[in-house]
């Protein structure tokens, strides 16, 4: 399964399937943090007396998500559930595949198709597999409410930590792989000519 993926990656990766990709992602980012929109972080942080939301935050305790969910009102909370389920579950899907794809752009010109290295083009989609998991964790302890489950706010938390600890790793192997591109005078995709979706490729 997991090879049928990387495979379809590689093979379908192309600027206008990342362009659009980022598209997505940016339109997301937007709605939820540069809009008033109800379920918009801005109005959350109304709704809670200026407390963040969980996702933002680097750390928390089962106590602190409760603090928030009673200071968010009935009104927040329902805000907060929505934010979680449409928005903030398409952006993650989103910005995982779109550095998955530019990824294996360079990953597919700069070594063979079978190289074990090819493997860390799915590192972003586990951060995304990560951010939704925590999303919906979050989910189920707000339907919740006032009822706790400690143990799936510590859960969502070390998500969140999996989630904010992989970006740094993801952004310095992204910046690795395109200077070798560069000092490799930007060869050619390793992706069968016939296979290849020319309007996709650069190559």
């Amino acid at each position: 399964m997991l090879k049928k993926i990387l495979t379809f990656i590689q093979y379908k990766t192309g600027w206008l399937t990342i362009l659009g990709l980022l598209a997505i992602s940016g339109l997301m980012m937007f709605i939820m943090n540069g809009t008033k929109l109800p379920f918009s972080n801005p109005t959350i942080v109304e709704h809670s007396g200026g407390l963040p939301i969980l996702d933002l935050r680097v750390s928390y305790s089962p106590d602190d998500a409760y603090k928030l969910f009673t200071e968010l009102g009935t009104a927040g909370r329902r805000a907060y559930l929505i934010l979680h389920l449409v928005p903030d579950i398409i952006f993650p899907i989103g910005y995982a595949l779109t550095f998955a794809f530019i990824s294996a752009w360079f990953l597919v010109r700069l070594l063979p198709l079978d190289h074990r290295l090819q493997w860390l083009s799915m590192i972003p989609l586990i951060s995304g597999l990560a951010d939704v998991s925590e999303n919906l964790s979050l989910v189920i302890c707000n339907l919740a409410y006032p009822g706790r489950i400690d143990w799936l706010v510590q859960f969502a938390h070390l998500l969140t930590k999996v989630k904010f600890g992989l970006l740094p790793i993801g952004v310095v192997f992204l910046l690795i792989i395109v200077v070798m591109w560069f000092i490799r005078k930007r060869p050619a995709s390793n992706v069968p000519k016939e296979k290849w979706v020319t309007h996709q490729s650069l190559a």
